[in-house]
């Protein structure tokens, strides 16, 4: 019980700090205690997502805000200049992102793409989470999504040490 509390803590706070995983806690715990390996994955995992979306909804926030309208519709329109050597030969990877933002504006796609990145950490779930608090997905899926995949990461990451026959 007090292993799951401390596995909910460690992914709540590795939800803020990247640079504190709970991986390493959740291998440790299995192999020290005698709490479940599903136990403590599910836990760490309910914990990342009650931070994933604190971040998601701040970053929803946050873009609403009328201090940062204000401050974004200050800035005076660039202009258009002929691009050189180095412009020419990043136009197609921008062109390719923007693609790819304008995809991850569906919901369907950003479900699936937060999906992966729960489950793999590629693109980064922080990254994802604020990116996908400006888009009009919903905070009930988000937070199901992020469970899933995030419970998917820790309980394989849990199991791992048994499966190496500690």
């Amino acid at each position: 019980m007090i292993a799951a509390l401390a596995a909910a803590a460690v992914g709540l706070l590795s939800a803020f700090l990247p640079f504190t995983p709970a991986e390493p806690y959740l291998i440790a715990a299995v192999a020290t205690t005698g709490t479940p390996p599903v136990a403590l994955g599910v836990a760490a995992a309910a914990g990342q997502t009650v931070g994933k979306i604190l971040i998601f909804l701040a970053a929803r926030g946050a873009i609403r805000s009328a201090w940062l309208q204000r401050r974004l519709s200050r800035r005076p329109p660039a202009a258009p200049r002929r691009p050189g050597r180095p412009g020419l030969l990043l136009a197609r990877p921008k062109a390719a992102g923007a693609r790819l933002v304008e995809v991850l504006e569906r919901p369907r796609q950003a479900t699936g793409m937060l999906l992966v990145s729960a489950v793999s950490g590629f693109p980064p779930l922080l990254a994802a989470s604020v990116y996908l608090g400006r888009t009009p997905m919903r905070p009930v899926a988000f937070a199901a999504t992020c469970l899933l995949g995030r419970a998917i990461r820790f309980v394989a990451v849990a199991l791992a040490p048994q499966l190496a026959g500690y």
